[in-house]
């Protein structure tokens, strides 16, 4: 069996243009439109105003000790990184922002703020950014 092919297009030398453009109403209007702004908005900026800066974390909060570990056990087979030796009362402020800075998932379970990466060097290093002291790496 062979393929049919198919008849050649017809090609219409008295074309007329298009009829179901949805924007041609619209050249109308081009007139009264306002002018585009000379220079775009920086929305990297717009972003870096909207995250808290590292002052506005407790310092309290941040004080002592934090051991940070790779864990495996008990996560269904996922590699979290746990943070030990926080404040409790500072966790909710924390948890968020985490999220955010990271993007990755996190919780907290008692005194401990899980994150949901297995890079525990880069929630160490953004520990160290927010204003903790003293952080240990474990595992």
């Amino acid at each position: 069996m062979r393929k049919r092919s198919k008849p050649p297009a017809k090609i219409v030398s008295d074309a007329t243009p298009l009829t179901s453009n949805p924007f041609a109403g619209l050249a109308a209007l081009r007139p009264s439109a306002p002018a585009a702004p000379d220079v775009a908005p920086d929305p990297t900026a717009a972003a870096a105003s909207e995250l808290a800066p590292a002052s506005a974390m407790p310092a309290a909060a941040l004080t002592g000790r934090l051991i940070v570990r790779r864990q495996k056990k008990g996560q269904g087979g996922k590699t979290v990184t746990c943070i030990e030796g926080l404040d409790p009362a500072a966790i909710p402020e924390l948890l968020p922002r985490l999220k955010r800075e990271l993007g990755c998932s996190a919780r907290a379970d008692a005194a401990v703020l899980i994150a949901g990466t297995a890079d525990h060097a880069r929630v160490a290093t953004w520990l160290r950014k927010v204003g903790a002291t003293q952080v240990t790496l474990g595992n």
